[in-house]
C-alpha cells in the first residue's frame, strides 16, 4: 500500500480521533532539570489499563568509518530513553529501543535497517545523523518521524523536492552552507583580534573530502578569505578516508601559512593530518571540521589534540552540561560527543508531539507538531529548537541553537564563542606548537 493512501485512510482515523481528543500543542516542551517546570494542559487521553510498551528506533552507523560517531548516538539514544522511562514513559507506556546498522549509508543498508524498523513496529527514528542521501530516500516512504542533525543541504534539498511525501523527515539543524562563513569570522574577526596573538600573514590552506557536506564548506571558506584579501595557498580535494597527507603537507610547509582549514570529516583521516603536521608544523592555527565531535578524535591523539579548534552548530551549551554530562558519565565513564546531546533533544521533542497529540501513530498530527515547532520551541540541550516548515529544518541564530566555536585545551573542548559572542571565562590559547 503506498504512503499515499496509507495518509489518506489514516487522516480519516487520525480526524475522529481529534474530535475526541483535540490535537493541542503543548505551550512549552518538557524542560531540563535546571529550568522552572511550568504547568500545561495536557490532551484528555487516558492512562493504559495495563502496562504498555512502545518501540522506538535509530537506524544509526554502528558499523564502518561512522562506527564511532555511531557509539555516541547510541549512548544518547539509550540514555534519553532510560530517562523518559524513569519519569514515567510517553503516555503511560515504557519505550523499547530497537537499533538497526545502516553502515555507509548506500541504498541496500539503509533498506535493511528500514526493514528491521518496519518489523519490530517502531513509531519514532532517532539515527542522529546519515552520510548519503539513500536513508532520506527509504526513511521517507514511511510514517514515523524522523528527526537528523545531518546539516545536509543535499537531505534538506531532497525532502522538500519530495514534499508531502517525505513530511515525516526533519534536520533539527541548518545546512552545512553555514560553516565556512563563520569559521572566517571566528578565525579572523575575534581570535586575529586578540592581543598577544598576530597572523603572521594573510594566507590560508584548505583541504577536505571528496563528499559534499567537506566541500560545500570548503567552498563557503574560499569565497569569505578571498573576499577579504587573503591569498589561498592550497585548495585540495581528497579520496575521503585518506590518511596520507605528505603531498598537502609539504605545500604547507612551503607556504607557512597562518590558518589551516581542514574539512577533515572522518576521525581516523583528522587524526592522521595532525599526527602528520606535528612531525614538523608551521606557525599555523589548524582548525578541523566535525571530526573532534567524536571523542575518539582526544582519545586518539591525547594532548597533541591541543590547540585545535572546531565548531558544530548543534553542542550542547555550557549552561546545560552540569545537567547532562554527570548522567552520561555515570552511565559510560566518559563525556558525551556531540550526537550524545543532540539525540536526546530529538526523543523529547517526538514525547512533546506525541503527548500534545494524544496517540503514538498520530503521525499527520506530530509531523504538524514539528512543523510548527517555531509556535512552542523546545529548550533543549543545544538550544531553543524552532523549525521552517518549508524546508523542514531548525533555524540557526543567537535566540535559536547558536553556532559553537570551540578550542581543545587540556584535552577537553572549551567553547570559546557561542555564535559571534565570546563565552564568559574562556579564552583562547596560542597552540602549543606555534613559535
Amino acid at each position: 500500500m503506498s504512503k499515499r493512501l496509507l495518509i489518506a485512510l489514516g487522516a480519516g482515523l487520525v480526524l475522529a480521533a481529534l474530535i475526541l481528543v483535540g490535537c493541542k500543542p503543548a505551550t512549552q516542551a518538557t524542560p531540563l532539570a535546571t529550568e522552572e517546570v511550568v504547568v500545561t494542559e495536557a490532551p484528555a487521553t487516558e492512562k493504559p489499563a495495563e502496562p504498555c510498551t512502545v518501540k522506538v528506533g535509530s537506524p544509526t552507523l554502528l558499523t564502518g568509518w561512522g562506527a564511532s560517531m555511531g557509539a555516541d548516538i547510541k549512548a544518547g539514544a539509550e540514555l534519553a530513553v532510560k530517562k523518559i522511562n524513569e519519569e514515567g514513559g510517553v503516555l503511560g507506556c515504557q519505550l523499547e529501543l530497537v537499533f538497526a546498522d545502516v553502515k555507509a549509508g548506500d541504498a541496500a543498508d539503509c533498506a535493511l535497517a528500514a526493514q528491521v524498523m518496519d518489523q519490530a513496529g517502531v513509531v519514532f527514528y532517532a539515527p542522529g545523523a546519515f552520510f548519503g542521501s539513500a536513508c532520506i530516500d527509504e526513511f521517507g516512504r514511511r510514517e514515523p518521524l524522523l528527526m537528523h542533525t545531518s546539516a545536509s543541504k543535499d537531505h534538506v534539498d531532497l525532502v522538500v523536492k519530495n514534499l508531502p511525501e517525505y513530511r515525516n523527515i526533519f534536520q533539527a539543524c541548518e545546512d552545512e552552507l553555514i560553516y565556512g562563513p563563520h569559521e572566517y569570522k571566528i578565525i579572523v574577526d575575534q581570535i586575529g583580534g586578540i592581543k598577544g596573538y598576530e597572523f603572521p600573514n594573510k594566507k590560508v590552506a584548505l583541504l577536505g573530502g571528496d563528499i559534499t557536506y567537506d566541500m560545500y564548506i570548503q567552498q563557503g571558506a574560499r569565497k569569505a578569505f578571498e573576499d577579504a584579501g587573503w591569498e589561498v595557498v592550497l585548495d585540495d580535494t581528497y579520496a575521503y578516508g585518506n590518511t596520507e597527507f605528505g603531498a598537502q603537507l609539504a605545500k604547507i610547509r612551503a607556504e607557512e601559512p597562518a590558518v589551516i582549514l581542514g574539512q577533515i570529516t572522518s576521525v581516523d583521516s583528522s587524526v592522521a593530518f595532525v599526527n602528520q603536521f606535528l612531525t614538523n608544523p608551521t606557525n599555523s592555527l589548524v582548525y578541523i571540521q566535525f571530526s573532534p565531535t567524536s571523542p575518539e578524535f582526544i582519545n586518539l591523539l591525547k594532548e597533541k589534540a591541543n590547540g585545535v579548534l572546531w565548531q558544530t552548530s548543534v553542542d550542547i551549551l555550557p549552561e546545560n552540561k552540569d545537567f547532562y554530562y554527570p548522567m552520561f558519565e555515570a552511565d559510560y565513564g566518559h563525556t558525551p560527543g556531540m550526537f550524545g546531546n543532540v539525540v536526546w533533544d530529538h526523543f523529547h521533542i517526538w514525547k512533546a508531539a506525541v503527548e500534545s497529540c494524544g496517540d503514538f501513530k498520530a503521525y499527520d498530527c506530530i509531523n504538524t507538531y514539528v512543523e510548527e515547532l517555531s509556535k512552542h520551541p523546545y529548550k533543549g540541550l543545544v538550544g531553543t529548537y524552532g523549525m521552517d516548515p518549508a524546508r523542514h529544518t531548525s533555524p540557526s541564530g543567537d535566540e535559536w541553537i547558536p553556532m559553537q566555536f570551540t578550542q581543545i585545551q587540556d584535552q577537553k573542548n572549551v567553547t570559546l564563542y557561542l555564535g559571534l559572542v565570546a563565552v564568559p571565562g574562556t579564552e583562547f590559547q596560542i597552540p602549543p606548537w606555534i613559535q
